[in-house]
C-alpha cells in the first residue's frame, strides 16, 4: 500500500481503493446468483423434475373432485366421472399446465427476459401442430417396418374410451421437454456449446428413463440415442420447444393409444391390441419398440435430417471458449 509521507495513505491510492471497490466487498444480487448456468440448470431441474410434479399431484386431486361434482350435475346422484383406474383426464391437465406456468415464471424471474422459447405466434403454433404429425407419423412408419417383418400382429381391437390411458403419457412431453431441452439442453448450452449441450441433455433424458417398469441400461442407452438426441434436434431447428413438444407428446399417444404397444415400458392399452414377437433387438421386447434397431434407424434418419436444418440456419453455436 502506498503511504504519504506522513504514514498516512495517499490520496491517489484512497481514491483507487473506494473506486475499485475493496473497502467493502459488492453484494451479488439475486439477478447475479442466477446468471450462473449451473444454479439455473439445477435450481431448474429441481423445480420441474419434483416439485412441478408435486403441484400436479395435489392439482391434479383438485380436478378429479371438480369433474365429480361436474357429473353429478349433468347426470344426476351417483354418476360420477369415469373410472377405469387410471390417472387420465384431470391430472393430464395439470401435467400440462403446471410445468409450462412454472417454467415461463422461472425464466421470467432469473433471466429477466421473455420466453421466446415458448413464444413463436402463429409459426409456434404450426411448429407444435407439426411436431404432432411428425411424432405420430414416425411411430407409425416403426410400427409398418415392423409388421412386414413379422414383429407386430393386431390380434384385436377396443372401444375409444381407452385412448384416455394415453392422456397423461402425451401430457408428460411437456414438462420433460421443458425440462430436458428447456433447462438441461438449453442453459448447458450458453458454456458447453450446441453438440455438448445436446450430449449432456440426451444422456440425462436416457437415464431418467432407465428407471422406468421393465427397463435397465441399455433401454436408458437407446432412449437416449434415438429420443434425447431427435427432440434435442427439434429444439436446435426451431429455437423453439413447440416442435419438440408436439413430437413427444404424438408419439407417446399413439405408441400406446393407438397402436397398443408399451410405452418406455408401461403397458398402456391401445384401440389396437396387438402382440410384438421376434429378437428384442428388433421388437424392443417388454420396454417397447422404443428398445429396437427400427426406431433407433427411423428416428436417426430424422434427426440428421433437422440437425442439417439447425447448422443451415446458424442455430448451432460453438462452446463458450472458442465464441469468446
Amino acid at each position: 500500500m502506498t503511504q504519504a509521507p506522513g504514514g498516512g495513505e495517499s490520496p491517489s491510492a484512497a481514491g483507487r481503493s473506494h473506486e475499485s471497490g475493496l473497502e467493502r466487498p459488492p453484494e451479488k444480487s439475486f439477478v447475479e446468483f442466477f446468471a450462473f448456468p449451473i444454479v439455473r440448470l439445477v435450481a431448474g431441474f429441481v423445480l420441474l423434475n419434483w416439485v412441478a410434479r408435486w403441484v400436479a399431484a395435489w392439482l391434479g386431486d383438485l380436478l378429479y373432485g371438480a369433474f365429480d361434482r361436474a357429473s353429478t350435475l349433468l347426470y344426476g346422484p351417483g354418476q360420477r366421472y369415469l373410472d377405469i383406474g387410471y390417472p387420465r383426464l384431470p391430472e393430464a391437465v395439470a401435467i400440462v399446465v403446471v410445468p409450462l406456468l412454472l417454467y415461463w415464471g422461472f425464466v421470467r424471474l432469473t433471466e429477466r427476459r421473455r420466453v421466446r422459447e415458448l413464444g413463436g405466434g402463429w409459426r409456434g403454433l404450426f411448429e407444435g401442430l407439426g411436431g404432432l404429425a411428425l411424432g405420430a407419423g414416425l411411430f407409425a412408419v416403426i410400427v409398418a417396418i415392423l409388421a412386414l417383418a413379422g414383429a407386430y400382429d393386431i390380434i384385436g381391437r377396443d372401444q375409444w374410451v381407452v385412448l384416455q390411458w394415453s392422456a397423461p403419457a402425451a401430457a408428460v412431453a411437456f414438462r420433460e421437454e421443458l425440462l430436458f431441452r428447456g433447462i438441461v439442453q438449453r442453459v448447458s448450452e450458453e458454456r458447453l456449446g450446441s453438440w455438448l449441450a445436446l450430449v449432456l441433455a440426451s444422456v440425462w433424458f436416457g437415464l431418467q428413463h432407465a428407471g422406468n417398469p421393465n427397463a435397465d441400461v441399455f433401454d436408458g442407452v437407446m432412449i437416449a440415442l434415438f429420443g434425447g438426441v431427435l427432440l434435442g434436434a427439434c429444439y436446435l431447428a426451431t429455437r423453439r420447444l413447440w416442435l419438440a413438444i408436439g413430437v413427444h407428446a404424438a408419439w407417446n399417444f399413439v405408441e400406446g393409444g393407438v397402436f397398443g404397444t408399451p410405452v418406455s415400458g408401461f403397458a398402456i392399452p391401445g384401440v389396437l391390441r396387438s402382440s410384438l414377437s421376434g429378437p428384442e433387438w428388433l421388437t424392443g421386447g417388454a420396454f417397447g419398440p422404443e428398445s429396437g434397431v427400427v426406431t433407433l434407424a427411423v428416428c436417426a434418419a430424422a434427426s440428421a435430417a433437422l440437425l442439417a436444418i439447425a447448422w443451415r440456419r446458424g442455430h448451432l453455436h460453438p462452446p463458450v471458449l472458442r465464441r469468446s
